[in-house]
């Protein structure tokens, strides 16, 4: 499947207004008016390059977007498009999750200056306390819920064979 070529700029709007503008806005921590306003879709969109800072310096962020480029040119549009919303999802579940209780009056997302070791541990509130009280946003085919607990067990396997993370996924049989 190499050299896929995916419409990009088209996908990435398409994924916005799906989480952003859809009725499950309000559920998510950041409220972005446009694309260009995540930095992991305007990365996305202007095909950035990962970040080349030693790898015990990148962000979750740098991280999320370093996995969707891995990925982008190896899967077709409509997996990839699974993929990104799985990575906006998963990121708007951290920096809720790291920020819930804090004091502030204006919460601040997380996800841009803090290591991605903790990612993994927050697998199954993701899935059972965000992603299914929440009707799963709207990801609604059988099909795509099952796959995202096979997104979620491939991102903590890529984490740690990346080292940016020393726990290491174990299945239960």
């Amino acid at each position: 499947m190499e050299g896929i070529i995916i419409d990009m700029k088209s996908l990435v709007e398409e994924v916005f207004k799906f989480l952003y503008e859809g009725p499950y806005k309000n559920k998510l921590f950041s409220q972005p008016n446009t694309f260009m306003d995540n930095p992991i879709l305007r990365n996305l969109v202007e095909n950035n390059n990962v970040s080349t800072k030693p790898k015990n310096e990148k962000t979750c962020d740098e991280v999320f977007y370093e996995y969707l480029y891995t990925f982008k040119n190896k899967t077709n549009q409509k997996y990839f498009s699974l993929l990104v919303k799985f990575v906006l999802l998963f990121r708007e579940c951290y920096d809720i999750s790291k920020t819930k209780d804090s004091k502030d009056e204006v919460k601040k997302a997380v996800t841009d200056t803090i290591s991605p070791e903790g990612l993994p541990d927050l697998c199954n509130e993701f899935y059972g306390e965000f992603m299914e009280p929440n009707n799963f946003f709207g990801i609604d085919e059988p099909d795509e819920k099952n796959e995202i607990i096979e997104i979620i067990q491939h991102f903590c396997i890529w984490l740690f064979k990346n080292e940016y993370t020393k726990s290491k996924l174990s299945l239960a049989s």
